[in-house]
């Protein structure tokens, strides 16, 4: 490659930039979470398992630590 073909091909080259433009990226990952997200509800959602109970009322009958009289 002459000294002429190097200028010609940096002058071409010059304009072009081979990084995405900005924000592209984000919006990319972004798109593949939330279509993830609505994949797995989607699975979650039509599965043939009853749903899952909780009691949230009965906590403090299931501590660590027993609960002790406070005497005065």
């Amino acid at each position: 490659m002459t000294r002429h073909d190097q200028e010609l091909l940096e002058k071409q080259l010059r304009g072009s930039d081979n990084r995405p433009p900005e924000g592209v990226l984000m919006l990319a990952i972004a798109a593949v979470f939330f279509a993830g997200m609505a994949v797995g509800g989607f699975m979650f959602a039509y599965t043939d398992q009853p749903p899952l109970q909780m009691a949230a009322n009965d906590v403090a009958a299931h501590t660590s630590q027993p609960i002790l009289p406070t005497t005065r």
